[in-house]
C-alpha cells in the first residue's frame, strides 16, 4: 500500500465488509429474539410521575407500583410479562387472547395505582411520625394496620391476575411465561429476598462503618439493649413471613386462588406488622442513646435526608 489511493481502496473495502458483518449479527439477532406483544412505550415514564416524589428514607431505586405489594419478590408478575416482556411474542397469543388480557390489565391496574400511592403516603406519614417525631409504638398500630391491609389487598389483586392469566393461556404458553419470569428472578441472583412491611432507617450500619463517631460505652448499649434484643425478633419473623411467601409461590403455581390463600397472606401481614414493631421500638431506643446531632448524622449519611 504505497499510495493514498491504495489506503482509500482498502479502506472502502474494509468498511464494506464491517457493514456486512454488522448486517449479519443484526439478522442473526432478530432470528434469535422476538418481539413484546405490546411494547412498552413511555409506560414506565408514565409510572414514574405517578409514583411522585421518591421518600426520603428509600435507600434503592423505587419500583412503583410492585414495592407496594405485600408480597413483591417471591411472586411473578405474569400479567405484564404475558404483554411487554421482549420474548413474549413468541407465546403466539391470539388475537383474542391480546384483547382480554389487555382488557384485565385496564380494569386493574387503576385500581393498582390508587391503592399503591394510598400506601406511600401512609409509609411516609408513618416515617414522619416515627423517625422525625419521634411517636410511639401503640400510637402508630392504626396506621401500621391500614398498611397492611391495604398491601394485603393489593397481593389478594396480584394473585387474581395470576389465575386470570393462566386461564387465559394454554398449559404450553403458561409454563414458557413461568420460564421467563424463572430467568428474570436468576438474574437477580435472589436467595433471601423479603421487604419489610415499610421501610424505615437502618442507623446501625454506618455507626458500626465509624461514619457517626459513637463513644464506646453507647455501642455497648446499642449491642445489649437494641441489637441482642430486637434483632432476633425482627430477623425471625421476617424468614417465618419468607418461608410463607414461597409457600404462597408454589401455591399460586398449583393454581390456588386468593381465597384459598386469604389465610396464609394474613398471617405474612401478621408477621411483617411484628417485626414492624421490633423495628420502631429498635428506632426509638437507638434515638435515646444518641445524641441530636449524631441521631441526624445518621439519617443523613444513610438516607441523604434532609
Amino acid at each position: 500500500m504505497n499510495t493514498v489511493k491504495d489506503f482509500k481502496a482498502w479502506d472502502g473495502m474494509m468498511i464494506k465488509f464491517i457493514l456486512k458483518i454488522g448486517l449479519g449479527l443484526v439478522m442473526l439477532n432478530s432470528l434469535l429474539m422476538s418481539d413484546p406483544v405490546i411494547p412498552k412505550g413511555d409506560f414506565n415514564v408514565k409510572l414514574i410521575k405517578m409514583a411522585g416524589t421518591p421518600g426520603e428514607f428509600i435507600n434503592q431505586k423505587e419500583t412503583f407500583p410492585r414495592d407496594y405489594f405485600l408480597i413483591n419478590n417471591n411472586l411473578p408478575f405474569l400479567l405484564g410479562l404475558s404483554l411487554h416482556h421482549p420474548m413474549s411474542s413468541s407465546l403466539e397469543l391470539s388475537k383474542k387472547q391480546i384483547e382480554i388480557i389487555s382488557k384485565i390489565k385496564q380494569k386493574r391496574m387503576p385500581y393498582i395505582i390508587k391503592n399503591s400511592q394510598d400506601i406511600k403516603l401512609l409509609e411516609l406519614k408513618l416515617a414522619q411520625n416515627i423517625v422525625r417525631n419521634t411517636n410511639t409504638v401503640k400510637s402508630q398500630y392504626e396506621l401500621i394496620d391500614a398498611i397492611s391491609k391495604l398491601k394485603t389487598d393489593l397481593t389478594k389483586t396480584h394473585i387474581q391476575c395470576i389465575n386470570d392469566v393462566r386461564d387465559i393461556l394454554t398449559k404450553e404458553q403458561y409454563e414458557k411465561l413461568l420460564q421467563y419470569a424463572t430467568k428474570l428472578v436468576k438474574t437477580k441472583n435472589l436467595k433471601f429476598k423479603i421487604d419489610e412491611l415499610v421501610i424505615l432507617p437502618h442507623p446501625g450500619k454506618f455507626i458500626k462503618m465509624g461514619r457517626i463517631s459513637v463513644d464506646k460505652s453507647i455501642k455497648q448499649k446499642i449491642k445489649k439493649s437494641v441489637k441482642k434484643v430486637y434483632a432476633p425478633i425482627f430477623q425471625g419473623k421476617m424468614r417465618e413471613a419468607f418461608d410463607l411467601e414461597k409457600k404462597v409461590q408454589r401455591m399460586v403455581k398449583k393454581g390456588k386462588t386468593k381465597h384459598d390463600l386469604k389465610d396464609t397472606l394474613d398471617e405474612i401481614a401478621k408477621l411483617k406488622r411484628e417485626a414492624m414493631d421490633s423495628r420502631i421500638d429498635a428506632l426509638n431506643k437507638m434515638q435515646k442513646l444518641l445524641t441530636k446531632e449524631q441521631w441526624n448524622k445518621v439519617n443523613k449519611f444513610t438516607y441523604g435526608a434532609k
